[in-house]
């Protein structure tokens, strides 16, 4: 019977129940706080639960008494019973990209939370003073740079211990997020044994002031005028760095990056890290624009270029040259239009990287760089077979 019939066939005031959203229950316990009086109360209130002038049916099912009593006799079994402590915890996991997700239900069924997530909900800082705009991002993009530097990058030392390395992370998190409990540390223990690996001696000279100097122009175009950073500027922020600083200094600053989150970025660049920024040279457009090709006239054995943009050049092996080694050899239409190479990405071969500085005339100051730098020529080469290669480029400082 609907609940319109029901209204009209009685003389009395009473609660009536819709039948066919409460049976069957489906639905998950939750634990409530009464005193043992109130659940003695309500235990006597439940008693018309179970008779069929109580409910009603949109659908005009037949209210059935076998299961309106067994329902009536559960709710006064719970109002006995003390289940404190019992439920199904909620159980928490991060997907591969990231994304916090919840299950309450043992780990059968998951959904996204990222309402739990620190990188997302954290307190935001206040914004940076003075009106919207590219100022604003440049002070805000150095001074995230330089924090970045300052409390993380210059507290590295060759001999400290994994121990060491994730109370670092976990402390400096803690500055710009809320990021206590268990949740968020199980990202600090990946990214601190990721970094740990990349072994700390050998990263840290590769994080020069034209790493950081890339990183703040990198901030810089990734971030809305009023210093914040959403989901798509934080995944763009976290591709360039891959990209146009590459290597183990790439791959630390994106761990440390991805750690923050949207909310943890925000609150990074809007931390007073610096009170004054110059951005002109920043390219937030094409990067290094700087046309490359393999070395005119040298024939077939010297590589050739399959792709390349603002940020990498791909290029692989072609033939063996006459004196048996493997080359890839490529240059700059001008001697002085260079692009910084942040480093060179092995996919096949083990080729060692020979370079000349930016304005060497062709054919001279060929040598084993001791670093990133600025170029004009690049001739990996191994004598033990042919190699593809990715160089991670940017505009020259």
């Amino acid at each position: 019977m609907q609940e319109k019939l029901i209204n009209e066939r009685r003389d009395w005031k009473a609660q009536v129940f819709p039948y066919d959203y409460y049976l069957p229950d489906g639905s998950a316990e939750c634990q409530y706080c009464l005193t043992d009086k109130q659940a003695e109360l309500l235990r006597g209130l439940v008693a018309p639960v179970a008779w069929r002038t109580r409910w009603w049916s949109d659908s005009d099912a037949p209210i059935d008494l076998a299961v309106i009593e067994e329902y009536r006799a559960d709710l006064i079994r719970r109002l006995m019973m003390s289940c404190c402590g019992d439920e199904i915890p909620v159980q928490f996991r991060y997907t591969e990209d990231g994304t916090l997700q919840k299950s309450e239900d043992g780990g059968t069924v998951w959904v996204d939370a990222p309402e739990f997530d620190p990188r997302i909900n954290s307190p935001q800082f206040p914004p940076i003073a003075g009106e919207d705009g590219d100022d604003k991002k440049c002070i805000a993009a150095t001074g995230a740079a330089d924090l970045i530097k300052q409390q993380v990058g210059d507290q590295l030392t060759d001999d400290m211990s994994r121990y060491t390395l994730s109370q670092l992370l976990s402390d400096w998190t803690g500055t710009v997020i809320n990021s206590g409990g268990n949740i968020f540390q199980a990202l600090v223990t990946i990214a601190t044994n990721s970094i740990f690996a990349l072994v700390i001696a050998t990263l840290r000279p590769a994080l020069t002031d034209t790493v950081y100097g890339i990183l703040k122009c990198i901030l810089y175009c990734n971030m809305a005028l009023d210093a914040t950073i959403n989901a798509a500027q934080w995944s763009q922020i976290r591709s360039d760095i891959t990209a146009q600083i590459g290597g183990i200094a790439g791959i630390f600053l994106e761990h440390l990056v991805y750690l923050l989150g949207t909310g943890g970025m925000t609150n990074l660049i809007r931390a007073g890290g610096a009170s004054t920024g110059d951005c002109s040279d920043c390219d937030c457009n094409n990067g290094c624009d700087t046309n490359w090709s393999v070395y005119v006239g040298s024939g077939d054995y010297f590589g050739e270029i399959i792709s390349q943009d603002g940020s990498t050049i791909h290029a692989r092996t072609t033939n063996i040259n006459t004196n048996n080694v493997w080359y890839i050899y490529l240059v700059t239409s001008d001697v002085n239009d260079c692009c910084y190479i942040n480093s060179m990405e092995i996919v096949t071969g083990d080729p060692v990287l020979n370079a000349s500085a930016c304005g060497n005339a062709i054919g001279t100051g060929i040598t084993n760089p001791l670093g990133p730098g600025c170029f004009n020529q690049l001739q990996p080469q191994t004598a033990s077979g042919p190699f593809e290669v990715i160089f991670h480029i940017a505009p020259c400082p």
